[in-house]
């Protein structure tokens, strides 16, 4: 039962996005990717590594919440969660990173409108009215897409493809499926709730380490 649904719905997707010449082909499928010469994917009609938050903002048709996350170790994120969102024929949710330097970080950490503890450890600093608007002009260095329904193997191998690399992680149950040519990594879980991961070549070896050192929530 794990797979009926999304299985169902990508199989239909699969003769749907193989006739070119269907009249409502398909769009902003998560397969459907495109490289640039320059190595970086486009997805979603998204440029990863190039587009800006506000050429998100603009496709998706949504404000997201952008916030400092600072993690014990001293590593810090700048991430917009866009929350759920309907894209192209699914309903995905949506954080986009983005990248910046130490100086605007440690700006939008300080004028934060307050500080929250999170369960993974971290501290999530949400950007005040003004950083958020500063925030529209940096580019999105990744992509996450969890989508609300779950992925059959097969069906994730017809459209992306066999990965370059299947590798487990260090929670149970998971594996992960990394796509180093097409800029993308899938977290495959056997209990559902499977995690796409876009990112241009600077970004890919530091996403791939990122994702085999993930430890179990309950992990000390």
């Amino acid at each position: 039962m794990k797979y009926a649904v999304m299985g169902g719905l990508l199989a239909l997707l699969l003769g749907i996005a193989g006739c070119d010449q269907s009249p409502q082909h398909p769009d902003d499928l998560p397969w459907q990717i495109s490289v640039t010469p320059e190595g970086r994917p486009q997805v979603f009609h998204l440029e990863i590594g190039k587009s800006t938050l506000r050429e998100v903002i603009e496709h998706l048709h949504s404000f997201p919440e952008i916030a400092v996350f600072a993690h014990e170790s001293g590593k810090r994120t700048l991430e917009a969660y866009f929350g759920s969102q309907r894209v192209g024929l699914f309903e995905a949710k949506i954080i986009a990173e983005l990248q910046t330097d130490d100086a605007t970080l440690n700006k939008f950490q300080t004028g934060a409108v307050k500080r929250e503890g999170m369960a993974s450890g971290q501290w999530k600093y949400p950007l005040s009215e003004a950083d958020v608007k500063a925030a529209d002009a940096l580019p999105v260095h990744k992509l996450v897409y969890m989508p609300s329904v779950n992925y059959d193997p097969d069906i994730v191998t017809a459209r992306f493809g066999q990965p370059a690399e299947r590798l487990p992680s260090q929670k149970e149950g998971v594996e992960l499926w990394f796509y180093p040519q097409k800029g993308l990594a899938i977290l495959m879980n056997n209990d559902g709730g499977e995690i796409l991961y876009y990112t241009d070549p600077q970004h890919y070896a530091a996403l791939k380490q990122e994702l085999l050192e993930a430890k179990p929530k309950n992990a000390n």
